[in-house]
């Protein structure tokens, strides 16, 4: 019964969502562009802005504002571009957006940026709900956050907004609560959640995914990179020569963004990992067709 419950309600959110997307056909194409993960036979780019990311094939994707679900709002950022590579052993994926400010704080009034990748878990023969899956159709969400970051490079929060007083003097409990966190998260850039349906969005101890980012010229160009696969049951699979699938968010701190006041995707966008027999290496990434093309090794 429950399970019967939980899938109505994912058709009614999904009901929703597709109904809202139909009254904002120009805002979001019916057939997002399809990202190419590129394979690179050197190595992954760990690096947000190595130059090597311009030569990779850039798809550019609109976002809305999250009406779906309370706290409605958001959608500061309109638009994300998508740069992706695999090298058959780890995944790294280039997000990059407009934001004039960048904000790593988070207080009283004051809020961070963010961004987020989802995936469907595993390999399913039936793509699950855009909007958080389902019961037996999950979803799994790679958050990077620029105070996280911040903190996993040493740059507390406390000390970048009242310089003067790093090292002089701090609140214990900001100290108590860094301290939490950096034992429960590793001081990791990203947070791992899983999800099978609304309400169940559950943050992971352990997290496989690392994140590095830059703001500059206003702009965020934020890296997200994993093993191509892990022992976790739960987690996406990503082979090459095969295609995937993902959602994006970001949220923008500086227009008070925060939870589900986002800017979303509001479907599912297709992606394809080239086969591992591409010739691509750093020197010679390009354009489809120059780097051996995704169904190289088909």
């Amino acid at each position: 019964m429950a399970r019967v419950c939980s899938f109505v309600i994912a058709v009614a959110f999904l009901w929703i969502g597709l109904g809202f997307l139909s009254s904002n056909a120009d805002a979001q194409a019916a057939d997002p562009a399809e990202v190419r993960v590129v394979f690179v036979r050197d190595g992954v780019f760990t690096s947000p802005t190595d130059p090597a990311w311009d030569q990779i094939p850039e798809t550019r994707h609109a976002l809305m504002a999250q009406m779906i679900a309370v706290p409605h709002g958001g959608g500061s950022v309109s638009e994300i571009s998508v740069r992706a590579i695999h090298d058959g052993d780890r995944i790294a994926i280039r997000l990059e957006w407009a934001d004039l400010s960048a904000d790593i704080g988070v207080g009283v009034n004051t809020f961070r940026d963010a961004a987020a990748i989802g995936f469907p878990v595993g390999r399913p023969e039936i793509t699950p709900s855009p909007f958080m899956g389902d019961e037996e159709h999950p979803v799994v969400i790679w958050q990077w956050a620029a105070d996280f970051d911040a903190d996993a490079e040493g740059k507390s929060r406390f000390g970048t907004r009242y310089p003067h007083s790093e090292g002089v003097w701090i609140f214990p409990q900001d100290l108590s609560v860094r301290q939490q966190v950096r034992g429960w998260r590793g001081a990791n850039a990203v947070i791992e959640y899983v999800a099978h349906g609304f309400g169940t969005l559950t943050p992971r101890i352990e997290t496989s995914v690392e994140g590095s980012s830059e703001h500059k010229d206003g702009k965020w160009n934020v890296v997200l990179r994993r093993k191509l696969s892990t022992s976790n049951t739960e987690d996406p699979a990503f082979v090459p020569g095969e295609a995937s699938s993902l959602i994006l968010a970001v949220w923008d701190g500086a227009k008070e963004e925060v939870n589900g006041r986002k800017a979303v995707t509001y479907q599912w966008i297709p992606a394809k990992l080239d086969g591992t027999q591409s010739t691509t290496a750093r020197a010679d990434v390009g354009a489809q067709g120059d780097a051996g093309g995704p169904d190289a090794d088909e």
